[in-house]
């Protein structure tokens, strides 16, 4: 077996160790899927760096998202580490966080009255006084069961 290749018995090798590691069963699958995945289109050649490196740039131009790729790198470069093949591992892709919900998603003014009108004129006051509690003071729906 060449030792900077990846082959189906690491792979099964490697999910054996991570069952071992108590890792849990959808997360060796997601793992062996993308080392697979690395396998495939790597198609024989041996592990680089440089390689490791393509592929996470051919994976951002087919278009998934940076969280997917970052994923699939954290399987890559766990299998990289088991195999003894540190060398070959990339960083993950810098992700900035969106600390604000998109501005589109907020209810506007008029949407909001129109809401609290709708709900009035069907004779739903318990949703109108809910609708007004939840806007005007900004808690989340899952938290409406602790106002009194």
């Amino acid at each position: 077996m060449e030792k900077r290749s990846i082959t189906t018995e690491r792979i099964a090798a490697f999910g054996r160790y991570l069952r071992r590691e108590e890792k849990a069963a959808g997360t060796v699958e997601n793992y062996l899927r993308h080392v697979q995945r690395l396998a495939a289109d790597l198609g024989g050649q041996t592990i680089t760096k440089e390689r490791v490196s393509a592929w996470k740039e051919r994976l951002l131009r087919e278009g998934l998202a940076p969280a997917s790729v970052n994923a699939m790198l954290a399987a890559v470069n766990r299998f990289l580490a088991w195999a003894g093949l540190s060398d070959c591992r990339v960083k993950a892709l810098r992700l900035q966080r969106r600390l604000f919900r998109d501005d589109s998603r907020e209810l506007t003014r008029p949407e909001y009255l129109r809401l609290l009108e709708t709900a009035r004129t069907q004779g739903r006051e318990r949703l109108a006084l809910l609708l007004e509690t939840i806007c005007g003071t900004g808690i989340r729906v899952s938290e409406v069961r602790y106002v009194t």
